[in-house]
C-alpha cells in the first residue's frame, strides 16, 4: 500500500492549530507569530511535508543558512564563539535562521541540510580542506569562508589582517628594545599562521636591515616553527616544552601564533623555571577573553571577532542577492593590545 501523503490538516492536527495558520506559515504570509511559524515549519519538515512539496521546501530553504565548523572548535569556543554570536545576530536581523553543523577534521562530510538543499547559503568558520570545499561547491549553494582563505578554490571570505598584525607587533617589540625576537608557531598549519610569520619576518628585514637570507638565519636562531599548532590543540605541555628547549639561542620574547599558544607557553616557561615577563616576554594574537584572565595577562593583537561574524553573514546575504558579482576577500584590520606579558623597558 502506498504511504499516505502528509497534508496541512495533518500538521495542524499535530500542533493543535488551524489549517489556516499552517497555510499562512508555509506560504510565508503575515498573520502568525515568528515562534508559531518556526513550530509549523519544523513540524512540516519532521513529517516529510516539505520534501513532497517543493514549493514550500524552496520557501523554507530560502530562510536558512548552514554554518559549518570543525568539531574540535566546539570544545574551545574562546575565539569562534564570538564569531558565531556575530553571525547569528546578523542572520536574525536579516530574517534568516541558522543551522549549525560540525564535522570531524579531514572527514569531508556533507550535512543533510545541504545534500537536500534545505539551505540557501553556507558559511564555513575556520579551517576546511580544499577537497572538502570543492565537494560543497558542487551543490551550487553560495559559500562564504570566515577566518579562512582557500588558495585553490576561489571563494568569498572574511579574514584577519594577519601579516599587518604581526608586522606591527614586531615593530612594537623592537621599539621597546628587544633584539632577540622569536616566532613560536607551526607555519605549515594554516595560511593565518604563515601570514603572521611573514609579518614578523618582514619587520626583521625592514627595521633590523636584514636581507631575506639573513632574516631566515635570525628566525632559526630564536624560533620554533614545526608542529606547534598540533601540540597546542592537544594541550601537550611536554611537547611544547621540548620545542622551546630545542631553540638554538634563548629569545628575549616569543611571538606565539595565537593567544592559546601564548597562554600555554607562559605555563610551560614557568614550569621550566623562567619568570614571564621578567626573564622572557610572550605575546599572542586574537585577543580571546581567556588572555585577560590569566597571569600574566597576555599582550596581543586584537581581532574584532563579532564584527568578523557579522561581515561574513552580510557578505553571504549580498552574494545571495548578487550571485554573478566577482568574488571578494574582505580583510579585517587589527590593533595591538598592551597588557602584562611584555617586560617594560
Amino acid at each position: 500500500m502506498a504511504e499516505k501523503k502528509v497534508t496541512m490538516e495533518d500538521i495542524a492536527r499535530e500542533l493543535k492549530l488551524s489549517v489556516n495558520a499552517v497555510s499562512i506559515a508555509l506560504n510565508e504570509k503575515p498573520g502568525v507569530s515568528e515562534n508559531t511559524r518556526k513550530r509549523i515549519i519544523s513540524k512540516a519538515e519532521e513529517m516529510g511535508y516539505l520534501e513532497s512539496n517543493m514549493k514550500y521546501a524552496a520557501a523554507y530553504s530560502s530562510r536558512n543558512i548552514c554554518i559549518l565548523l570543525e568539531h574540535r572548535f566546539f570544545r574551545d569556543m574562546h575565539f569562534y564563539g564570538r564569531v558565531l554570536l556575530g553571525l547569528e545576530s546578523e542572520a536574525r536581523s536579516a530574517g534568516y535562521d541558522v543551522l549549525i553543523h560540525s564535522f570531524e577534521r579531514d572527514s569531508q562530510e556533507i550535512p543533510g541540510c545541504i545534500e537536500k538543499r534545505k539551505v540557501s547559503g553556507i558559511i564555513v568558520i575556520g579551517k576546511i580542506g580544499d577537497n572538502h570545499l570543492s565537494k560543497l561547491k558542487k551543490y551550487h549553494i553560495p559559500i562564504v569562508l570566515v577566518d579562512w582563505i582557500s588558495l585553490e578554490e576561489s571563494t568569498d571570505c572574511v579574514i584577519t589582517d594577519n601579516k599587518s598584525g604581526y608586522f606591527k607587533m614586531a615593530k612594537y617589540l623592537m621599539d621597546k628594545g628587544f633584539q632577540k625576537i622569536g616566532f613560536f608557531g607551526g607555519i605549515e598549519y594554516s595560511p593565518s599562521v604563515k601570514e603572521r610569520f611573514w609579518g614578523y619576518q618582514e619587520a626583521l628585514q625592514v627595521y633590523m636591515g636584514l636581507d631575506f637570507e639573513s632574516s631566515m638565519e635570525y628566525v632559526k636562531r630564536y624560533s620554533a616553527l614545526s608542529w606547534i599548532e598540533e601540540y597546542v590543540i592537544a594541550g601537550d605541555m611536554d611537547a611544547l616544552a621540548r620545542s622551546f628547549q630545542e631553540i638554538p639561542e634563548m629569545p628575549e620574547v616569543l611571538m606565539c601564533s595565537n593567544d592559546r599558544a601564548a597562554i600555554y607557553m607562559c605555563k610551560v616557561l614557568e614550569g621550566l623555571g623562567y619568570h614571564v615577563p621578567q626573564q622572557i616576554s610572550v605575546v599572542g594574537f586574537d585577543d580571546i577573553e581567556l588572555g585577560k584572565m590569566v597571569t600574566p595577562r597576555i599582550t596581543t593583537v586584537h581581532v574584532n571577532k563579532e564584527l568578523m561574524g557579522r561581515r561574513g553573514m552580510q557578505k553571504l546575504i549580498y552574494r545571495l542577492e548578487h550571485p554573478e558579482d566577482r568574488i571578494e576577500k574582505i580583510i579585517m584590520d587589527v590593533q595591538i593590545v598592551e597588557r602584562d606579558s611584555v617586560k617594560l623597558p
